[in-house]
């Protein structure tokens, strides 16, 4: 019997990241966000699993191991706050919603999970992105983590919406990494 590998969801909002992952074979055991609706419907959609409502700034590394019950964490899934990173609107580089992408790192440091997805808009990329998204590398990278980023469509994989996302994966350095191929549409 194949493992199924236990995730956390990290700015989690309802948990379509979650539902998606579930749906491919794998286990939601937490999910954390500020919104109280969002973590309303969040709990309706993942109902075994354990929600933190609030800052994540206020949710200590000892209540997240109460939360999980023992339980290993294979992967730290999530979509932190991405407005300073978005290609549309008016971009502050000092917003600090930037800068939640190192309570991500801080729960990655404390579950040393086999690898990180994290899900964000594609102004990631940008060429007047890259000063962050080079240290985000680094900052993994410093803890053992090998990552890979790639613009992802959701059309080319079925789902009847375009929608670009950027997705990051970081392994472990032992595994390699592996983008899903597409499904849909011309190859």
């Amino acid at each position: 019997m194949e493992k199924q590998y236990n995730f956390i969801d990290v700015f989690s909002g309802c948990g379509g990241l979650s539902y998606g992952l579930e749906t491919a074979g794998m286990k939601c055991l937490l999910g954390i966000d500020h919104d109280k609706d969002a973590m309303e419907t969040f709990k309706l959609n993942h109902a075994h699993a354990e929600s933190y409502c609030g800052d994540i700034r206020d949710l200590d590394n000892a209540q997240v191991l109460e939360l999980l019950k023992g339980e290993e964490i294979d992967f730290v899934v999530g979509g932190p706050p991405c407005q300073g990173f978005s290609t549309v609107g008016r971009v502050k580089s000092d917003d600090p919603r930037n800068f939640l992408f190192l309570e991500y790192l801080r729960l990655v440091k404390l579950l040393n999970p086999k690898g990180i997805i994290i899900e964000n808009v594609t102004g990631l990329l940008a060429n007047k992105n890259k000063d962050v998204l080079t240290r985000i590398f680094s900052m993994f990278e410093d803890i053992g983590y090998k990552l890979q980023a790639r613009v992802l469509s959701a059309d080319e994989y079925g789902v009847p919406e375009r929608r670009r996302r950027t997705i990051i994966i970081g392994l472990k350095e032992e595994y390699s990494h592996i983008f899903p191929q597409p499904t849909h549409g011309p190859r």
